[in-house]
């Protein structure tokens, strides 16, 4: 191996930063990554699948933050008050 870790990219992303930490990993030029995952997926269901995994799953080179956990910060119910300050619902009531 190259002793270079899989990774995305953080400062040549255009969606999100797969492409550019591929390319950096297997030390190709970007836009022949991008052409080629473009017309992978394209022409197969495996480009746009293999794309959204690598999101999810690779964390980015500046810290180790992966695509989930972005969403997280995003869609999480972070104004949810603490347990003390949130009503107790009465197991009897049927609403």
């Amino acid at each position: 191996m190259n002793g270079k870790s899989l990774t995305r990219s953080t400062t040549d992303k255009f969606l999100g930063g797969v492409c550019g930490g591929l390319a950096r990993f297997l030390n190709l030029d970007s836009g022949l990554v991008r052409i080629i995952t473009v017309l992978v997926a394209i022409f197969t269901q495996v480009g746009g699948i293999a794309y959204l995994v690598l999101w999810a799953v690779l964390p980015t080179d500046s810290s180790s933050r992966t695509g989930l956990d972005e969403v997280k910060d995003a869609f999480g119910n972070r104004n949810t008050p603490p347990a003390a300050d949130r009503p107790t619902q009465n197991p009897d009531d049927l609403r």
